[in-house]
């Protein structure tokens, strides 16, 4: 009975070690990987603004 128990809770330990190890992998990985985006879509967004930039154009007076 407590050679299970003892064997239970190593597979937890293990268990839980490995979701620790998993989830830092995964917050490290976004830590770098959200700051690029942002710099991509800011970088998008900038392209994007200056091809649709609307210059004013000369109205035309029609004084007659």
């Amino acid at each position: 009975m407590y050679q299970e128990a003892f064997n239970k809770l190593k597979l937890l330990t293990v268990s839980n070690r490995l979701f620790d190890l998993s989830e830092r992998n995964f917050r490290t990985g976004l830590s770098h990987s959200v700051p690029l985006v942002v710099s991509l879509v800011k970088e998008y967004r900038e392209g994007f603004e200056s091809r649709y930039i609307e210059y004013p154009t000369l109205a035309s007076n029609s004084d007659g």
